[in-house]
């Protein structure tokens, strides 16, 4: 027998518990609210037509509105913390003679979730006595009917289940939790010593939890060693979103900076931001990279590149305590797991180095990621043009302009897969300032005479083969040979500003160095950042006048014709390199004298 009492009642309950007024009830149903109330107010029945839109409206059976039992079930979900799957047509198809007893197994629910996460079911119920919620992990039973009550929500937050293991074996944390909650930690840390490990259990662990609020019953599912956040009111559990992350501030990198070494500038911004106190010169000079030129035949652009021909990474390293990790020229099949290890450093506040993020293959940092690592954020040496268009409002593209600043943290997207990939890691403490400066001066003298390497000339060689490059005047014709005429050019100019760079990183390194508490050798060290203080002097004053004139204009693709004046630069330019190689060597035969020295 239709009871309109209860049906009104019904009716009403289910419009509240789904949020509406009964206004928009009515508009949703094309209807007047006059009607809906009338409903509610057991005066009518909702015409037959009007019943399957009803039924849709509030989400629930034709039938369980016209025959309202006194257990409905108005919500019930199937989880494992992290996916969370609606069941509530089928398990409230479930309730007979308003009972419920179902044993929570995929089979008998319907549907799986691919995880070894542990699986359980929340329901919102609904009897005489009030609305309540309840839960069932899986493979065990939920047994309900019109007398049953379950916890209510009428706190900001309430606990009701903790368990830490998964599906396979899991006990129950609740002492725990309630023991952390008594501190009102901020967050609480997933690992063994908060929540101790099972003896048997080789496989990821989770902590689990089940708690109220004003919206309801949540489950969350957080995996060992990583971390669970309460929201700013307290009243919600939240996990971090690893799909994006973004480091803050790191500076940004651009040449003729006093940082044109783009390996080391890059190691000198990561290590700022992750809170090191070194200098741009004292990782050039402790890396023995401020030491180092570098000449291919064919006039290569990677002859700046500071790893391309000898080992200054791993003096590096030893200097700052640092294990220095590369990914070198991975795989396609490989990317997936490298893309995790970056991820994960981003995560733990530690930039990514990289070669060939944007724009050409040089050294950048990886500053973040978005779309769960399948976009890098980074700073390269090639954004320059980009931040300064922004800057002067010129960027064609407002709403990008937006997004790299505001989204992004100030970063630009990397354009390609980087080929080189380093992660630093802090290991341990490094060694004496001596002893680092005494291995910097080795790898002077062992530089500047090294042997070839992969089609690169090093050291003496360089500076001889740099000088023999520049003698052959059928290389320089632009009218026959434009396009690689600008190439060389251009090429020279970046290697230039390389050794002026390096060699003034040295001499504030070494002048450094030579302070008064050294007993012996300062006037070696002394004489060493002299004369590459004198390189770097003369380079620069030749530089500077080379930007100025008819050969530097061409080499930034200004027509002009390449006249004898080109040729006098040229020989003035050998004529400088020669004295740089003589007052190398010079530093390299007082480098011997100062590690003598210190053997005494």
């Amino acid at each position: 027998m239709i009871d309109l009492e209860k049906i009104g009642k019904k009716i009403a309950s289910m419009r509240r518990e789904r949020g509406y007024t009964g206004e928009e009830l009515a508009e949703r149903l094309h209807v007047s609210p006059q009607a809906v109330s009338k409903w509610e107010n057991a005066r009518c029945l909702p015409e037959t037509a009007i019943l399957p839109s009803l039924a849709d409206a509030l989400d629930c059976s034709i039938d369980s509105l016209l025959y309202p039992r006194e257990l409905f079930i108005l919500e019930a979900i199937y989880t494992d913390g992290k996916t969370h799957i609606p069941i509530t047509h089928f398990i409230n198809g479930l309730v007979h003679d308003n009972t419920l007893n179902i044993c929570v197994t995929p089979s008998f629910t319907g549907v799986s979730l691919e995880s070894t996460r542990l699986k359980l079911l929340t329901v919102k119920f609904q009897t005489p006595k009030g609305v309540y919620f309840s839960y069932a992990l899986q493979n065990e039973t939920l047994f309900l009917n019109k007398e049953s009550s379950g916890f209510t929500s009428g706190l900001p937050f309430q606990l009701v289940g903790a368990y830490y293991g998964n599906d396979a074996e899991h006990s129950s944390a609740m002492g725990k939790m309630e023991h952390y909650e008594y501190f009102k930690w901020d967050k609480i840390e997933v690992n063994h010593e908060n929540f101790p490990s099972s003896t048997g259990s080789d496989n990821t662990e989770y902590l689990t939890l089940i708690y109220l609020n004003a919206s309801g019953i949540h489950t969350i599912s957080c995996p060992e060693n990583e971390t669970l956040f309460y929201n700013s009111q307290r009243t919600q559990l939240l996990l971090p979103d690893h799909s994006k992350c973004i480091l803050k501030n790191i500076d940004r990198l651009s040449w003729e900076k006093g940082m044109d070494c783009p390996w080391a500038g890059a190691i000198f911004s990561a290590l700022k931001y992750m809170g090191e106190t070194y200098s741009y010169h004292q990782l050039m000079g402790m890396s023995g990279a401020c030491y180092r030129v570098c000449f291919a035949d064919v006039w290569d652009f990677s002859c700046t590149d500071a790893l391309v021909a000898f080992d200054y990474a791993s003096p590096l390293s030893k200097a700052i305590g640092y294990s220095f990790y590369f990914a070198d020229r991975l795989a396609k099949e490989e990317r997936k797991a490298e893309r995790q290890a970056i991820m994960e450093d981003i995560q733990n506040g530690k930039p990514v180095l990289a070669i060939n993020l944007r724009v050409a293959p040089e050294w950048g940092i990886i500053t973040g990621y978005t779309c769960g690592g399948s976009r890098l954020l980074c700073r390269t040496y090639f954004d320059q043009e980009v931040f300064s268009s922004l800057e002067r409002e010129e960027y064609p593209d407002p709403e990008e302009k937006r997004t790299i600043f505001e989204e992004n943290g100030g970063y630009l997207f990397n354009d390609f897969w980087p080929f080189l990939i380093l992660h630093l890691n802090k290991m341990k403490i490094p060694p004496a300032p001596l002893d680092n400066l005494k291995a910097s001066l080795s790898i002077l003298i062992s530089s500047f005479h090294a042997e070839d390497c992969r089609g690169y000339h090093q050291g003496k060689k360089a500076y001889q083969s740099w000088i023999k490059a520049l003698s052959k005047d059928s290389d320089f014709q632009l009218e026959t040979d434009r396009e690689n005429v600008l190439r060389r050019l251009s090429v020279n100019d970046n290697m230039l500003c390389c050794l002026i760079d390096s060699r003034q990183a040295a001499a504030a390194y070494l002048r450094e160095a030579a302070d008064p508490a050294l007993v012996q050798g300062r006037e070696q060290l002394e004489g060493i950042a002299a004369n590459c203080q004198a390189i770097a002097d003369m380079l620069s004053v030749f530089r500077h006048q080379l930007k100025h004139s008819s050969a530097c204009r061409i080499a930034y693709s200004t027509v002009n014709a390449f006249g004898a004046s080109t040729l006098m630069q040229r020989k003035e330019q050998m004529n400088l390199l020669e004295n740089a190689c003589v007052l190398d060597e010079e530093s390299c035969r007082l480098a011997g004298q100062f590690l003598e020295s210190q053997q005494m």
